[in-house]
């Protein structure tokens, strides 16, 4: 494989990370409004359920990104095979120097966006846990009513003629 083949690749795996995040974040939010509209005030066994199945959604996507990391690391390997052999260009150690750590004990770019995003997705699931199971959900605060119409009352107004 190429330095460019595999710049490319490192590029569409940034590509596959934001398309998870975003995913991420559009699964938490339809389970929080669900919680807001009918699991919050649902029995136990209903709440267990729909935690049980946003617990394995999750666990899907987490595979899924944990796959994706294998193989970011199979190419940063290449990379590393083509400093060794001389063949690296200066794009391909800008690269490189993104995902391998500093010398010195310091982080990789790479690593520090991994480790965030693993404790986020930690602190997101605990405070879904704590939404399902412990919070106590209130109906909204503004009472929405559905009321016939008065049939006498015209309902739509036309304009006056010029």
């Amino acid at each position: 494989m190429s330095e460019g083949e595999v710049v490319e690749q490192l590029g569409q795996h940034t590509d596959t990370l934001i398309a998870g995040l975003s995913l991420i974040f559009s699964i938490v939010s339809a389970y929080i409004v669900a919680l807001n509209y009918f699991i919050g005030s649902s029995n136990f066994a209903a709440r267990l359920g729909s935690f049980a199945f946003v617990t394995l959604v999750l666990l899907m996507l987490a595979m899924l990104m944990m796959g994706v990391q294998s193989t970011h690391n199979g190419l940063v390997l290449r990379l590393e095979e083509l400093r060794a052999s001389g063949e690296l260009t200066a794009a391909g150690a800008a690269v490189l120097a993104n995902a391998t750590p500093k010398p010195g004990g310091g982080f990789s770019l790479d690593g520090v966006l991994n480790f965030c995003a693993t404790i986020g997705l930690g602190f997101v699931y605990l405070a879904l846990a704590y939404m399902t199971f412990l919070h106590r959900w209130t109906p909204d605060a503004i009472q929405v009513e559905i009321q016939d119409r008065d049939k006498s009352q015209p309902t739509m107004r036309s304009r006056p003629s010029q």
